[in-house]
């Protein structure tokens, strides 16, 4: 019988336990330029609101799925890699379970920063969010097998290598474009990596 009831007892924290875990908001921070943003210099005057921008509508597709998130929008038009170093303590709030790093190209195409220079704040970044408890995954912006950014590759937990196929020339593709024709929106295809970093650190959808 003290057996039996032990058993009960188990099954019944295990239960508690998991439908706690459920329950927990898990907090995502999208950390970039305009493109996370939403606004900046585009084509058309002031980009798209917020509200529309990726990290919103990521978080709308990801609760639609059943993920009880909450994302951060912590983009800023002109942002860099080299500038989001030092501004890490208060764009990442304790208690993020994952960062989504979008950083570099503003680096190169309006500071001149060699590769050496963005891969090693990228990989300055992506130690210390690892430092503050959460995973990161990193938007690539630059060419595939370029050795500078060796390290960036293995320190992050998923590289994201298909942002330059969300181009045509210099304008976003019709189904990436985020409404002014200059940023992209490409939460259909970040949407299963950020599942599968979610699922490898143990959180599961509520439904």
């Amino acid at each position: 019988m003290r057996h039996a009831l032990a058993i009960l007892i188990l099954a019944f924290s295990i239960s508690v336990g998991a439908n706690r875990l459920c329950a927990e908001t898990i907090n995502i921070v999208a950390l970039g330029d305009s493109n996370t943003y939403g606004t900046g210099q585009g084509r058309t005057p002031g980009g798209v609101p917020v509200a529309e921008a990726y990290p919103a509508k990521l978080e709308r597709a990801l609760r639609a799925r059943g993920w009880n998130v909450s994302v951060s929008n912590q983009g800023m038009a002109g942002n860099t890699a080299r500038g989001a170093v030092g501004a890490l303590d208060r764009t990442i709030a304790p208690g993020t379970k994952l960062t989504i790093v979008e950083l570099g190209l503003n680096d190169r195409n309006f500071h001149d920063a060699s590769p050496p220079d963005i891969a090693r704040n990228l990989t300055e970044i992506i130690r210390r969010i690892h430092a503050k408890g959460s995973a990161v995954i990193v938007i690539r912006h630059w060419p595939p097998n370029d050795d500078a950014f060796a390290e960036v590759q293995r320190s992050a937990d998923i590289v994201i290598s298909w942002y330059s196929s969300l181009y045509i020339g210099s304008s976003p593709r019709s189904e990436y474009d985020s409404g002014d024709h200059s940023h992209v929106n490409a939460v259909s295809l970040v949407l299963p990596d950020v599942e599968r970093v979610l699922q490898q650190l143990g959180s599961r959808a509520t439904r």
